[in-house]
């Protein structure tokens, strides 16, 4: 009887026999109740649906078994449920799926359909769109529709074939063209075969249509780069060659001898590489060296022969073409002459050569120039720092006052002037930290605030939407674009004043874009001089520049470090409505574990300085300049220093040696030993000073430069002119953190 069980009206188990419960290996006591396709389903490891009901795997035992339900309802109400394997009739029908699989698959893989022509009903049979190259094609398709998308350069062919084989038989191959669905043309490779002759006399034509349209293509674009070769070849006088490898016998077109010449050919005749140049050889046989053991075009700029000794440059193309082993056959070379290209190539090269000298030595004289200027205007400016905290009478006060202002004026421009340089020579970094864009805004702000107050001006600002708290960025540029930007606001203002928006825009990196824009209520300008404002030197007008100064160096730093930044900087204005300045740059997402950048500006005057518990600090001042260390005497005299003085690092490292100091202030550029050796000595030393507080000094104010020195073991940077402020607070909190005790013994 096999395996069989009873079910009751709703499909649900109500009796199994021996046989069935051991094909499932389970017992009749988890089995009664349940829909026995539900039992299947749970333990078949695969299942598959069929015309003559589901099938499912079951393993029991050591060999899987597929199964089908077979269902017969029974008289008195139920079904009764047989177990049937169908194993064997499950394999081979699958085995059949898989194959007419494998071939459909190969098929369309190749892109290869098939197709039948009845004659007398003028109607074509297509197995699948690729046979045609076109969708549409489940049913019938019209001789007419096929010729409606067939190329009319290739109906008349296509329609020859077709009335020969169906008349006569045969077969025949061609390439056909057909609108495709996307308005293109498919090309196929048909192959025609007549089939049975029908009652009308004329015979059925059958075909197998291929999809070849990248092939066709390809040999057309060959086709079409050829005969570009050969017309580039006799327009660039190029010469082709040919070597076989195994007799050495060499094939030369005429256009590679004329351009190699008789001198050179002759050469050649006794030696393989005597057509080029004797100093040439070597790098001409390292190049055929490396075309022997590769299969990539091998190329060389070379001298070819000639009597005078100078020889004449060509380029040299070669590539091995080898055999089915492997095995080097033939080379194949083109020569181009290059002679002119390569004598404007050299002159170049020279050129270049001889501007980067030029900018190396332009900017080398720059930074000397800045430093010999900065030593100077140090005194200056030191000295006018000292007498405007004396007791001065009105007169005098604002003679020291007109003497500061020029000083800074000079300073302003000879940072502009090093700045623009350095953008010209690509040498100026963007250096990016975390930083707080209100912070940044605000300082400037606070900067110029007085300077407006001056002229009755007022500043406001407006943050514009959801600003992030912090951001990477670089701080230090940011404010010198703003600082631009609010001086020229200020400078060009009369009545009313300056506003101040920022807003950021997030963007898909996960950065920011930022905005800023400056608008004034001054004199504003025409189009034409908004559109050149952004160059050097560039000013409205000569009257502009006799009126309110400025040498129209800011808006084109400005322009160039905004755009160092990845943004630019643009402006509206009319004359008489006041002008709009925007400024625009990328921010990056605040890096984790990085500080946020410290507010740098001298915060403690040496009034305050004075109460806190650096009074008497021993000091050793190192500089040269006798100028220098006395416009630091003067500075320092309030916080009474014990102060020691050297003039080059030499000097330096031998006063250390002798007595204990809480503090150096060490200038750089010094004859001797410069500043720079002289702290790497004091870091490297194993004395008790290697960990002394030190304070660059130094007429470099250059972007980087405070970094760089920080980098060298330096505890602090101010750059020259001095300001007694900054000197005072940095003086003073380095000492604190140094755990400065008062009365040491000197």
């Amino acid at each position: 009887m096999g395996a069989v069980c009873l079910l009751d009206s709703r499909g649900r188990i109500t009796q199994v026999n021996a046989a069935f419960e051991a094909r499932l290996g389970r017992p009749a006591s988890t089995l009664l109740g349940i829909d026995p396709a539900h039992v299947l389903k749970a333990i078949a490891s695969d299942h598959a649906a069929t015309a003559s009901g589901d099938v499912y795997c079951v393993t029991h035992g050591e060999l899987p078994s597929w199964l089908r339900l077979d269902r017969t309802p029974m008289p008195q109400g139920g079904e009764l449920v047989r177990l049937t394997d169908v194993s064997g009739e499950w394999s081979m029908l699958r085995l059949l799926t898989s194959q007419r699989s494998v071939r459909d698959q190969l098929m369309h893989d190749a892109e290869v359909g098939t197709w039948r022509y009845d004659p007398d009903t003028e109607m074509y049979y297509f197995s699948s769109e690729l046979a045609l190259g076109h969708s549409g094609i489940s049913k019938p398709v019209p001789l007419s529709t096929l010729m409606f998308i067939q190329h009319p350069d290739d109906q008349a062919k296509d329609g020859a074939i077709r009335d020969r084989i169906t008349t006569s038989g045969g077969s025949a191959e061609g390439e056909m063209r057909y609108r495709d669905g996307q308005g293109g043309w498919k090309t196929l490779r048909v192959h025609y075969r007549s089939g049975r002759k029908l009652p009308s006399g004329k015979f059925e034509m059958f075909g197998i249509s291929q999809n070849v349209t990248e092939l066709a293509a390809a040999r057309d674009t060959a086709d079409l780069a050829m005969e570009r070769l050969n017309l580039a070849m006799a327009a660039g006088n190029a010469g082709v060659y040919e070597i076989e490898i195994l007799t050495g016998n060499r094939w030369s077109s005429e256009q590679f001898k004329e351009l190699a010449g008789p001198e050179a050919l002759e050469r050649q005749a006794n030696h393989p590489f005597g057509l080029y140049m004797d100093d040439e050889q070597p790098k001409v046989r390292a190049s055929w060296e490396r075309c022997l053991t590769s299969d990539k075009v091998e190329s060389i700029d070379t001298r070819i022969y000639r009597p005078d000794g100078k020889g004449r440059w060509v380029r040299m193309y070669t590539r091995l073409q080898r055999n089915a082993a492997g095995q080097n056959v033939r080379a194949v070379g083109l020569m181009l002459d290059i002679h002119e290209q390569k004598q404007q190539e050299l002159a170049l090269i020279e050129a270049k050569s001889q501007a980067e000298a030029a900018t190396v030595a332009k900017s080398n004289f720059l930074a000397s120039m800045s430093h010999e200027i900065r030593t100077p205007l140090n005194g200056i400016l030191g000295m006018a720092q000292v007498l405007a905290s004396d007791t001065l009478n009105d007169a005098q006060r604002e003679r020291v006052t007109v003497i500061s202002e020029s000083g800074q004026t000079l300073m302003a421009l000879l940072n502009d002037v090093l700045d623009i340089s350095k953008i010209e020579a690509g040498k100026l970094e963007i250096a990016c930290i975390n930083g707080k864009l209100d912070q940044t805004i605000d300082r400037m702000r606070q900067l110029f605030l007085g300077r407006a107050d001056e002229r009755g001006l007022w500043i406001k600002v407006e943050p514009i939407g959801d600003v992030p708290v912090t951001m990477l960025y670089d701080p230090i540029r940011v404010r010198q674009c703003v600082s631009n930007l609010l001086s020229n606001a200020i400078k060009f203002t009369e009545n009313g004043g300056v506003t101040i928006r920022y807003g950021a825009t997030p963007k898909p990196d996960g950065g920011w874009r930022v905005d800023i824009s400056v608008a004034d209520t001054g004199i504003g300008m025409d189009a034409e001089t908004s559109q050149r404002l952004f160059a050097a030197f560039t000013q409205a007008d000569a009257s502009i520049s006799r009126r309110f100064g400025g040498t129209g160096l800011g808006l084109a730093i400005t322009r160039q470090l905004s755009r160092l930044m990845g943004g630019d900087v643009a402006v509206e204005s009319r004359i008489g409505e006041g002008s709009t300045f925007r400024l625009s740059f990328d921010a990056g997402p605040p890096q984790v574990g990085q500080a946020v950048e410290s507010d740098d500006r001298p915060s403690e005057p040496v009034e305050e300085a004075k109460q806190t518990t650096v009074m008497g600090a021993r000091v050793l001042l190192v500089d040269d300049n006798p100028v220098n260390r006395q416009v630091v005497r003067l500075f320092t005299t309030q916080l009474g220093p014990k102060i020691v003085e050297a003039v080059n690092g030499e000097e330096a490292l031998a006063r250390l040696a002798e007595q204990a100091f809480d503090i150096v202030l060490l200038d750089v550029h010094m004859p001797v030993m410069d500043g720079r050796e002289t702290i790497k000595r004091i870091r490297a030393s194993d004395q008790p000073w290697r960990d002394i507080p030190v304070i660059a000094l130094t007429a470099d104010a250059m972007s980087g430069d405070r970094e760089r020195y920080i980098g060298m073991g330096m505890s602090d940077y101010i750059s020259k002119p001095i300001d007694s402020r900054e000197l005072a607070t940095k003086y003073v909190r380095l000492l604190q953190a140094h755990r400065f005790a008062p009365g040491k013994a000197a």
